[in-house]
């Protein structure tokens, strides 16, 4: 095994339990996270302690980010914000294209963000189903070449089920909020490790049971 890659979708959003959110919001379409979903991250960031992931990289839309900071806060890195990391910019979802916030206005809210990465390519909106697919996973595989052995990536259900079918082949992926996946490479290939867990999550009172590094421990999705 030479090399990891580490794939967590964002925590809980501010629009999925207040629907007047977004009515009041001065970006309807880029929620912050949830005081749960802060809590999520913060347990990410404890579960991917010691684990040697030197670099983090986020999609630009806010509940990734702030869901990459605080983990990467925990880890002592910094968080390279991608535009290729975005979320799907489906037409069905977005009137127009999201604007997202620069580098530098994340850096100015999350300590950890470096604004002077630069994205390695940016999305065309609208977007169908396999353009958005091809264009994360060639963000992510852009991302690897030229980075360290062990990366952690932020981003949505895109990012996960992307990335697993493309370097997997393995399809139906589950991508629960604030779920972790590992796939490693290996002589044969690049193989599921770890896949959509979220037993990081359970309280002392849910489960004394430790972490599962074998993918049966997969959950189910939302």
């Amino acid at each position: 095994m030479s090399r990891v890659l580490w794939l967590v979708r964002h925590g809980e959003r501010r629009d999925e339990v207040d629907p007047n959110w977004a009515a009041e919001a001065e970006r309807p379409h880029d929620p912050p996270l949830t005081d749960h979903g802060r809590w999520q991250a913060e347990r990410l960031g404890e579960r991917l302690q010691g684990q040697d992931i030197e670099a983090v990289y986020a999609s630009p839309f806010v509940r990734a980010t702030e869901t990459a900071h605080l983990v990467a806060r925990t880890l002592d890195r910094p968080v390279f914000v991608d535009h290729g990391l975005s979320e799907h910019l489906n037409a069905d979802w977005f009137d127009v294209a999201p604007s997202v916030l620069t580098p530098r206005t994340l850096a100015d809210r999350f300590a950890t963000v470096d604004p002077t990465h630069s994205s390695v390519l940016r999305p065309n909106y609208p977007e169908t189903d396999e353009e958005a697919a091809s264009r994360t996973v060639r963000a992510v595989r852009r991302l690897l070449a030229d980075g360290p052995e062990t990366s952690l990536f932020v981003g949505h259900g895109l990012t996960v089920a992307s990335v697993v079918a493309a370097f997997t082949g393995r399809e139906e992926v589950d991508t629960p909020v604030a779920g972790i996946t590992r796939l490693a490479s290996y002589p044969w290939g690049w193989d599921v490790d770890i896949l959509a867990d979220t037993s990081h999550l359970e309280t002392a009172a849910d489960s004394d049971a430790d972490f599962d590094d074998g993918v049966d421990g997969a959950n189910a999705p939302e």
